[in-house]
């Protein structure tokens, strides 16, 4: 990828890792980043005029890093990353540690105040469609085992952008089909998550437990999202929303 773009994103990656570690040169940042050595020497100097602080000392042991501190301020988040971060919160808060509830209370209430306003209602709107319900049974666990790495991003996208997605699934039965449904909503039981949409094979709501889930391929086709108490009433009593 070039253009703008990239090179925003590269700004970003490089004020993170000199942020992240201490003194660095420009050659492992350059090897790190997969630039030339003389692309990070023009990124230090654009930073610098941005005014990030970036300090350098000469000799053994010396290098590049950020001034001691320095807050690397807002974190820009798009829409899918901003939902894998308050999943990844709402993991950690159904592990239930001790040392880490108060404070992923108060990260949770941080970052959603760092939203821009409309970005804020969009993500509203997504946390109302994730639905979380008490731990997976031993029954369930028996046979379970983590997605494919191919899974997870499809039906993240396909569900934040309101679009089909094609999957195969195989079900509790080892029947293997072909399958174009609505991702209305996200299920979890710790560890496992669903999906849990309209099938538009059947006609109707479904479970789709994401280890089950072969392949997912987003489609172009856009859908509404149907009444949230069709996709309540077939969860747990007690399941919340993220």
């Amino acid at each position: 990828m070039s253009g703008p773009d990239s090179r925003v994103t590269r700004l970003e990656a490089l004020k993170s890792i000199l942020a992240e570690r201490d003194f660095l040169t420009a050659p492992l940042l350059a090897a790190e980043l997969g630039v030339s050595e003389r692309t990070v020497h023009r990124d230090l100097a654009t930073l610098r005029e941005l005014g990030v602080p970036i300090d350098s000392q000469r000799g053994l042991g010396g290098g590049l890093r950020l001034e001691r501190g320095w807050s690397l301020g807002r974190v820009h988040l798009n829409d899918r990353e901003a939902i894998s971060m308050l999943l990844s919160l709402t993991i950690a808060e159904k592990v239930g540690s001790p040392v880490l509830l108060a404070d992923l209370r108060a990260v949770t209430r941080k970052i959603n105040a760092a939203f821009a306003p409309q970005q804020a209602r969009r993500i509203r709107s997504l946390r109302s469609r994730v639905l979380i319900g008490e731990p997976a049974s031993t029954a369930v666990l028996a046979g379970y085992r983590p997605p494919g790495p191919a899974v997870p991003g499809p039906v993240l996208e396909s569900f934040a952008d309101q679009r089909m997605l094609s999957i195969a699934y195989t079900d509790a039965k080892r029947r293997t089909t072909e399958r174009d449904v609505e991702p209305q909503c996200l299920y979890f039981n710790l560890p496992v998550w669903y999906l849990l949409g309209w099938d538009r094979l059947r006609d109707g709501v479904r479970f789709f437990r994401l280890d089950r889930i072969h392949r997912a391929t987003e489609l172009s086709t856009a859908f509404l999202l149907r009444p949230a108490g069709l996709y309540e009433s077939v969860g747990e009593p007690d399941a919340r929303t993220l």
